[in-house]
This record gives C-alpha cells, structure tokens and sequence, in this order.
C-alpha cells in the first residue's frame, strides 16, 4: 500500500504523541516535531504509511533516551487482555462455529491501537459485543477455510499487545488443522507485540513464536530481513493482523489475509470500507476481482 498526502499531517500528530509518551520534557516534543517536519519534504509517498512512521519513533526513542516508552502501557493492556481470556474462551467453546466466533474475536481486539487511539478510547468489552453482533464489512472467512484444508503451515503475524490475548482462541482453532507459528517485533515500537508479551500472555506456552527482523511498524517488504522474507514465502498461507500488517504485506505474492479494524481514513479508501468497520480480507480475491 502506497502513502498520501494524508500521511504527512498523520505523521506530525503522531509525532507528538509519541513525544509525549515519551516523556514530560516539552522541549523533547519540539525537538521530534521539527525532526519529522524537516524530513517530510523528502518522504516518498511510494513507500508504505508504516514505512513513513518509523522515523518518528526514532525521534522520540532519540531525543528521550528512552528506549521503550510504551513498555509499561504495554504490560497493562497484556493485564487487562488477559482479565477477559475466560469470556473470550466461553464465546468460542459455546459457540455453533468455532473458528468463525474466534476470528470476530480477533478482530474484535484489533481496536487495541494506541498507535491512533488513546488508552481512553478502548473499550474492549464494547468491541466484543460489536464484533459478535456485526459481519466484517469485506468477509473472506469462507475462502480462508478453504485455503485451510491444504495449509499445512500458517504464518500468523501479531499486532499490539493486549490484542494478542485475542489472538489466542484464534490461534488454538487453527492449530486442529494446521502448523501456526505466531510473529512479533524484535524490538520496541509503539505497543506492538514482543516476545516479552508474547510471554507475558502465555502465548509461548502452546504456539511457536518469531520475531520478524526488526523494529517494524507491520512488516515492510523491503526492510525485513531475508531470512524472515523466506519464512513468508515459504507459508502456506499468512494471516496478518492490525493496520500495519495491512499497509506492509497488502502487496506481498501469497496466499495473504487481512484482519483488522479500520481506524484511518487512508486505508478506508484504499479498501473501500467505511471507518469504523472490520474487514478479514483475502489479497488475492481483491486482486482477482480487479
């Protein structure tokens, strides 16, 4: 997925709300602002929004000298994720259609965001109800089962922390059909999922988990790794979570599905879908149907 003009004003506001996560110095804010706005003339709007953003994260690790700001916020999100793991594993044991229930939920937890939303903003509760209640605007859930009868090996890309706990019925429902092996960062940015969550949540207990290369916001084709580039190729099929997942592997030539929450104006017109709504998108049914 290619950048707009959008994306530039995006990137001064998150900016400095990663500033300030940062740290209380107003001074340090400035000092990230007017980083990002003297690189914007020299942003290529044919790389990725998630591409764009790295810099200010860096910027804000920089100028703070704190390497992890959202490392506390991030175990908090784990904490309260994991307050809601028995009703997630209720709705999914009780439910006529396991794996689809599982999948509502997942995308349910994608409003986990703090990326573009405020701790404030998040009512997980209210998007579990939303999700069991509503269809995903774009619903490729019945091409994704097909493609699990010949899986053999399912490449499961991880967003925030927090969200990751409802990733877990998810994953468990995959794994009586295929091989998953679950992906983090492998290392701080924003609240994304690290090993440390991954940990944390007691995802390592029953599902392997790698980390994709690098500190990336998604999974930018061309910043990660070979290696991690061969164990996507190498998928039978890859289920990417969140909108830096979408930005980053929209393009990427496999059998590639998207979940997530649209929370951006941007991607809601690149996939045509109204703000606010969910989409569990196949790449190569949109590709087939263009």
């Amino acid at each position: 997925m290619k950048a707009e003009l959008d994306c530039l004003e995006c990137s001064l506001r998150q900016a400095l709300r990663a500033a300030r996560m940062a740290g209380d110095d107003p001074q340090m804010h400035r000092k990230v602002m007017d980083a990002v706005a003297a690189d914007i003339p020299t942003m290529d709007l044919n790389d990725s929004p998630a591409v764009l953003s790295l810099g200010l994260y860096r910027y804000a690790r920089e100028f703070s000298g704190n390497p992890d700001p959202y490392k506390n916020i991030k175990k908090e999100q784990n904490a309260m994720a994991l307050a809601l793991e028995p009703e997630l594993d209720k709705l999914v044991a009780e439910s006529d259609t396991p794996l689809l229930t599982a999948i509502r939920l997942a995308a349910a937890g994608n409003i986990i965001d703090l990326g573009v939303m405020h701790t404030h903003e998040i009512d997980p509760r209210l998007a579990i109800k939303e999700a069991m209640e509503t269809t995903p605007a774009i619903d490729h859930s019945d091409r994704f089962i097909r493609s699990l009868e010949s899986c053999e090996d399912l490449l499961y890309l991880l967003d925030n922390a927090g969200e990751i706990v409802f990733d877990k019925p998810l994953i468990k429902e995959l794994q009586k059909q295929t091989r998953v092996t679950a992906v983090v960062k492998a290392g701080p940015i924003i609240n994304d999922a690290c090993l440390e969550d991954a940990e944390q949540v007691g995802l390592t207990d029953f599902c392997e988990v790698i980390d994709n290369g690098g500190a990336f916001v998604g999974s930018p084709l061309k910043l990660i790794p070979p290696s991690f580039r061969e164990r996507m190729e190498a998928a039978d099929v890859i289920l990417g979570k969140g909108q830096g997942n979408y930005e980053t592997v929209d393009e990427f030539d496999g059998d590639v599905y998207l979940l997530l929450k649209i929370k951006c104006e941007v991607i809601a017109r690149h996939c045509g879908v109204p703000m606010g709504e969910s989409i569990f998108l196949s790449t190569r049914a949109r590709q087939e149907k263009r």
